[in-house]
C-alpha cells in the first residue's frame, strides 16, 4: 500500500513550487546550448555517430556536474545509506534512459514532434499516480492536463499534420515514460529523510558511467570524449550547461519536489517549453557569433502567447489548489 505522507507546511510547499518553477526557467536554457554545442562540435570533432556523440555529452554534461557538487557534499559519501544507494540508482538510470532516447528521437523526427511528445508525461504522471493509489486524479488536475496539451500543440505549429508513429515518435514516448517514472519515483515518502545532495551527486555519477558504456557500443570511443569539446566556445557553452542547467536545476529537483505532488511537479515542468521558446529567439544569434556557426534566432510567434497562456493557466490551476494527504 503506498505510504502516505505528513502535510508539509504551506510556506515548505510555496517554497518549493517557487524554487521547481525556477528549475524549470534554467532546464529552459538547455535546449538552445545543446544545439549550439553539438553545431560546434561538428565545426572541430572528428566524425563519429550521432548516437555516440549524444552518450559523449551526456558523460561530459554529468561527469562535469559530479565535479562541481562534489566539494559540497562529498564529505557525505562516507556514509552513504541503503535508501539513499537505492534513490541515486532508480533515478540515475531513468534520467539516464530518458535523456539518451530524447536525444536520439531527436535525430529522427522534427523538433516541433518531439517537443509536443514529451509534454506527455504530463498525462503519464498522473496515470502512474492513479494506478499506484486507485484513486482517480482530481477534476482540476484533467483540466490542467488538457491546457497543458492545447497549449504543447500550439507551441507546436503543424502539429497533426507532420505527427506519424514513426521510430523517432517511439523512441521519445519511451523517453517521456522513464521522464515521468522519474518524477513519481522523488515522490515516495520512503525517499523522503535522503540526503538531496547526496544522491544527486550518485545520480549524475551513476548517469556518467552508464554514459560511458554508451559511447563505444554507439560506435564512438571513450577515449576521443575528451576531443569533443575541442574550442573555448564549446567549453564555455558546456560550463553554462554544467553549472546552471544541471548541477543546480536538479539539485533543486532532488531536494525540492518532495514537498510537491508528483502530477503537480509534472505541470510546473511543463513551462520549459515556453522558456525555451523565448530563450530560442535571441540565444541562438549569440551562440552562432561566440561559436561561428549558423544557428538562427526562432521568431516568436501568436503561437507562443496563446501556447504558453494556456500552460501558464493550468501551472496556477495546480499550484493553486490544496495539497492532500497522499499527495
Amino acid at each position: 500500500m503506498h505510504a502516505i505522507r505528513p502535510q508539509p507546511a504551506a510556506a515548505s510547499v510555496a517554497r518549493a513550487r517557487a524554487l521547481l518553477i525556477g528549475a524549470t526557467l534554467l532546464w529552459g536554457m538547455s535546449f538552445p546550448l545543446t544545439r549550439g554545442i553539438e553545431l560546434a562540435q561538428r565545426m572541430h570533432v572528428p566524425p563519429m555517430p550521432d548516437a555516440a556523440l549524444a552518450a559523449a555529452n551526456m558523460a561530459l554534461r554529468f561527469g562535469l556536474a559530479a565535479l562541481v557538487l562534489l566539494p559540497f557534499f562529498g564529505a557525505g559519501l562516507r556514509n552513504v545509506t541503503r535508501r539513499e544507494w537505492s534513490q541515486a540508482i532508480v533515478l540515475g538510470l531513468l534520467a539516464c534512459a530518458g535523456l539518451y532516447l530524447q536525444t536520439l528521437g531527436l535525430i529522427w523526427t522534427d523538433a516541433s514532434v518531439a517537443a509536443f511528445l514529451t509534454q506527455l508525461y504530463t498525462l503519464i504522471v498522473p496515470l502512474i499516480v492513479a494506478v499506484r493509489d486507485r484513486r482517480l486524479p482530481t477534476a482540476r488536475t484533467f483540466v490542467a492536463c488538457g491546457l497543458v496539451l492545447a497549449g504543447a500543440m500550439l507551441l507546436s505549429p503543424g502539429i497533426m499534420q507532420h505527427l506519424r508513429p514513426g521510430w523517432g515518435e517511439i523512441i521519445i514516448v519511451l523517453g517521456t515514460g522513464f521522464i515521468a517514472a522519474q518524477i513519481v519515483c522523488l515522490e515516495r515518502p520512503v525517499y523522503a529523510e535522503n540526503r538531496a545532495g547526496v544522491v544527486t551527486l550518485l545520480m549524475f555519477t551513476i548517469i556518467t558511467l552508464v554514459s560511458l558504456v554508451l559511447a563505444p557500443l554507439a560506435g564512438g570511443t571513450v577515449g576521443g570524449i575528451p576531443s569533443t569539446c575541442a574550442g573555448p566556445a564549446v567549453w564555455e557553452m558546456m560550463a553554462a550547461l554544467v553549472l546552471f542547467c544541471t548541477a543546480l536545476s536538479f539539485f533543486i529537483m532532488n531536494q525540492w519536489q518532495r514537498w510537491v505532488s508528483a502530477t503537480e511537479a509534472g505541470l510546473i515542468y511543463c513551462l520549459e517549453p515556453i522558456v525555451a521558446t523565448v530563450v530560442c529567439s535571441f540565444l541562438p544569434g549569440w551562440i552562432s557569433a561566440l561559436a561561428g556557426v549558423n544557428y538562427p534566432n526562432e521568431a516568436l510567434t501568436w503561437n507562443l502567447f496563446a501556447g504558453g497562456s494556456l500552460i501558464v493557466a493550468a501551472t496556477i490551476l495546480v499550484v493553486t489548489q490544496k495539497r492532500t494527504a497522499s499527495g
